[in-house]
């Protein structure tokens, strides 16, 4: 795993649905409105787009690369529609393609023209998968899915839970995230569902542990003028938070995925979603940057995309502003051409939405 993973990933520029009926629908669908939920028809279009028959999911925004967070983001929301065929084509080559490393985490990239690039793991990629698969075992009431969830739980508990500055904190990968007595951590790697369900296994108690970190971290990593959490952050034996070095300095591609975690934990408190909200009345709710600098606030002239948009407007809804989400963030259907975050951005959305009661 780089340390910039997502700068690579983005390139250069609920359980139980009915399971019914899901063959891939004919290219050039078309897209859902943009306040749809999660379901079927919604899940086809996705893996019409993005699973190849082979069980992989295709970035389609970085050359058709494939990696672990692909992997467990395909895989959790097929158990939300419903598939088993299509979570087990995924579930397989996982294993058999990924699962390449000796102590139970998952290598984090493959390329069409050179197999596994990257042996690092990345541990929110090893996250979703157990994820999903704790998510399967529930489902549809097979053993031996929670038996691997738990297997990869205990490699990540091993290998990248560490103990620093009175706090449990994850190492993004196995390897390249120390520096002297200084960590980098990526606060979008903090996956709070995902964190209780592993509390919640035998012998999960640092995972609890986990959870109660992020929350002291996400207090502590509040930059710039919209307080927002850097994509990459250093925690120093102090316990001091800074935006790291070495990575570019700013919110972006990784953080905002901070307020969907958290929502779709069950988190309300509008403390943790008022940045965000904050950030979309600056620019109007359309025109939101995708990336904003660290501390300084300068931001891109690349606008977010759909995705990000949706995870606005989730945010925008938990923010206790009094302003309509609706009104606040104007969403756009995905278009036809839309590459897989945006596009597994808008879903997770939606999902989270559905867990909370809300509207997507």
């Amino acid at each position: 795993m780089t340390p910039t993973r997502r700068d690579v990933l983005i390139g250069t520029a609920a359980l139980g649905l009915a399971a019914a009926g899901l063959a891939a629908l004919p290219a050039g669908a078309l897209a859902a409105p943009s306040d749809a939920p999660f379901d079927g028809a919604a899940w086809r279009r996705y893996a019409d787009r993005f699973l190849r028959p082979d069980g992989r999911i295709v970035d389609t925004g970085n050359k058709d690369v494939s990696h672990s967070e692909g992997q467990g983001y395909g895989m959790l929301l097929a158990v939300a529609a419903g598939d088993r065929a299509a979570f087990d084509r995924m579930w397989s080559w996982t294993q058999r393609t990924l699962m390449v490393r000796d102590d139970g985490l998952v290598a984090w990239r493959w390329a069409p023209d050179g197999g596994v690039t990257d042996r690092n793991n990345a541990s929110d990629g090893d996250m979703l998968i157990a994820w999903a698969l704790l998510r399967a075992a529930e489902l549809w009431k097979t053993e031996a899915y929670r038996t691997a969830a738990a297997a990869i739980v205990k490699a990540l508990d091993a290998g990248v839970l560490v103990e620093h500055a009175g706090l449990t904190v994850l190492l993004p990968g196995r390897d390249g995230f120390r520096k002297g007595e200084t960590l980098v951590l990526n606060p979008s790697y903090w996956i709070f569902p995902a964190i209780r369900a592993f509390a919640a296994l035998p012998g999960g108690e640092r995972w609890g542990r986990l959870t109660d970190a992020g929350l002291v971290l996400l207090s502590k990593a509040r930059f710039g003028g919209f307080q927002l959490p850097p994509d990459w952050m250093a925690l120093d034996a102090a316990g001091t938070v800074t935006v790291a070095d070495g990575f570019r300095k700013q919110y972006g591609y990784d953080a905002v995925r901070v307020p969907l975690y958290l929502a779709w934990d069950g988190y309300r408190d509008p403390y943790y979603f008022r940045p965000y909200a904050d950030l979309v009345a600056k620019f109007g709710g359309s025109a939101v940057p995708a990336t904003v600098s660290l501390p300084g606030g300068t931001t891109t002239q690349v606008a977010a995309s759909v995705g990000m948009l949706a995870v606005y407007r989730l945010a925008c809804r938990l923010a206790g502003t009094g302003v309509d989400a609706g009104q606040a963030v104007t969403v756009p259907p995905l278009a036809a051409n839309e590459d897989y975050y945006s596009t597994t951005l808008f879903h997770l959305s939606a999902l989270a939405a559905q867990s909370l009661g809300i509207d997507p």
